[in-house]
């Protein structure tokens, strides 16, 4: 398979950048939106590489069931404050707070990794001998498995 420079790093992209975004945008689609309460400030290692720290939580009731879950860690909200909720219907345990932070940063350090290498990658300039330079075609699929053929080169 013949591709240009172009389509093999938007090919990079699907593979390595997009299902990082996809599962949490099906997450998104399949959530259920309520309202839930911050109850207190609970206190814990869950996960933090520093030590102990601290995280909101939050309670809301679906249908005759009250249902209490751990926000972020040190995101503090203020104790009685309303705030938007998404959940899934078959684990409402598995619910989140409905802002930016809440949802996509458990994703996005993970992400950015793979887009900062294919953003050095893709505006490396030529003057730097990169590994795939402007105008180059890439042939996936023979041996070896992965050529790059550089525009010098291309009849």
């Amino acid at each position: 398979m013949l591709l240009s420079r172009n389509q093999f790093f938007l090919t990079l992209f699907v593979l390595f950048v997009a299902p990082f975004f996809a599962y949490k945008i099906i997450w998104i689609l399949n959530s259920e939106r309520t309202i839930g309460e911050m109850r207190y400030m609970g206190h814990g290692d869950l996960g933090s590489a520093l030590g102990i720290s601290s995280y909101p939580v939050i309670r809301f009731e679906l249908n005759k069931d009250t249902i209490y879950f751990n926000g972020n860690i040190n995101i503090d909200f203020v104790k009685g404050k309303k705030l938007p909720i998404r959940y899934q219907k078959s684990n409402p345990q598995e619910a989140r707070v409905d802002n930016f932070v809440c949802i996509w940063m458990d994703i996005l350090p993970y992400a950015l990794l793979p887009i900062g290498v294919l953003l050095v990658l893709y505006f490396m300039p030529d003057s730097l001998d990169p590994i795939i330079p402007r105008r180059s075609k890439i042939i996936i699929g023979k041996k070896p498995f992965l050529q790059i053929i550089k525009p010098n080169r291309l009849t």
